[in-house]
């Protein structure tokens, strides 16, 4: 079992790991989901940088974090390095009433320099094979926000599961790398937002569509389910 000082250590790298990543902050959340509108995405894919093009210096946000929005971008923390590969800016709602949740965007991200503690964490934590991931590794990290709309408690798992075209599938609940706040209680009061940021290690990175399978509802105090599984696709070509 992990000691008290070293699980607080490895939460605060995850954590430096999710900042590098960019983070939504609330207000940018907010502005999201306000804009966003069914079946809309927009794919940066096609401005990834030849070899004669050069990358932006990533942005940062109020609260320091670095914000990744161009293919060859990194930034560095005391975690690792990390790159982006790929990103799609989806901004897509999808009904799961009462909820209403926005994907707001999905990046496929390489991370090199890892730190060993890090390391060893994500052997459990992911139920990954640290020569997997000791020297490098790739995952998916996957934004959006979910409003409950009903003056009503309601519970809701979030990502249940990912599926992607090279045949991975990966458990949502058990894998994820990021774990912040909105992770921790499956509760909706009554109108209420929460921001998700969930990463993913993938086996095989060279991925071209990812598929998003999200849990039902349930009502929070008779546990009756509301709305079954929702699941969306998207390309990053």
């Amino acid at each position: 079992m992990l000691s008290k000082n070293k699980f607080i250590m490895l939460a605060i790298m995850a954590s430096l790991l999710l900042s590098a990543c960019g983070e939504t902050t609330d207000e940018s959340a907010e502005q999201t989901s306000e804009e966003a509108t069914p079946a809309e995405q927009v794919s940066k894919n096609a401005e990834e940088p030849t070899e004669k093009s050069e990358v932006s210096e990533p942005k940062t946000d109020e609260s320091g974090n670095t914000i990744l929005d161009e293919v060859g971008q990194t930034a560095t923390s005391e975690v690792g390095t990390v790159e982006l590969k790929k990103i799609i800016n989806v901004n897509e709602t999808v009904d799961i009433a009462p909820l209403k949740v926005t994907v707001q965007g999905i990046k496929v991200l390489e991370m090199t320099d890892v730190h060993p503690d890090f390391a060893e964490s994500l052997t459990w934590q992911a139920d990954a094979d640290i020569s997997q991931v000791k020297d490098g590794f790739t995952y998916v990290q996957v934004t959006y926000q979910a409003e409950n709309t009903a003056d009503q408690n309601i519970q809701w798992y979030d990502l249940m599961n990912i599926t992607t075209d090279q045949g991975e599938q990966i458990d949502g609940q058990m894998k994820d790398i990021l774990i912040d706040d909105a992770d921790m209680d499956s509760e909706f009061i009554g109108e209420v937002k929460k921001d998700y940021v969930d990463g993913f290690i993938l086996k095989n990175p060279d991925i071209n569509s990812i598929k998003l399978i999200y849990g039902y509802t349930m009502n929070g105090d008779t546990y009756e389910d509301i709305t079954g599984e929702q699941t969306v696709e998207y390309s990053f070509e």
